[in-house]
């Protein structure tokens, strides 16, 4: 991993607060809260995916997603916490490619 300096000033942050949460549904309405996608936001992984790299959602000049509470996460979600930062991943690679900032920083 390379170690770089990063200016998050400008962004907007945004935090999916995980303590307390122990199932996909609490999962997923943690997202939902933290990262406050619409209303029509479906609940799911597609769900969750357009909105990630969907420019309606996006507006702001970059993005710092902070997951809280995140250090056993994979034990609490298993396959839903893998699908997640899959996910979280393929956003920060299509945001990169458009030449917008959209970080994760788990903690």
């Amino acid at each position: 991993m390379k170690n770089i300096i990063h200016n998050v000033a400008s962004e907007k942050h945004l935090t999916v607060d995980l303590i307390g949460r122990r199932s996909k549904k609490a999962l997923m309405e943690a997202i939902a809260e933290g990262l406050k996608l619409p209303k029509h936001f479906g609940h799911n992984w597609d769900a969750l995916a357009d909105c990630l790299m969907d420019d309606a959602w996006a507006k702001a000049s970059g993005y710092t997603i902070i997951v809280t509470d995140s250090a056993a996460a994979s034990k609490r979600f298993g396959e839903d916490w893998d699908t997640l930062i899959d996910l979280l991943e393929e956003a920060c690679e299509w945001w990169q490619e458009r030449d917008k900032a959209f970080n994760v920083v788990l903690v």
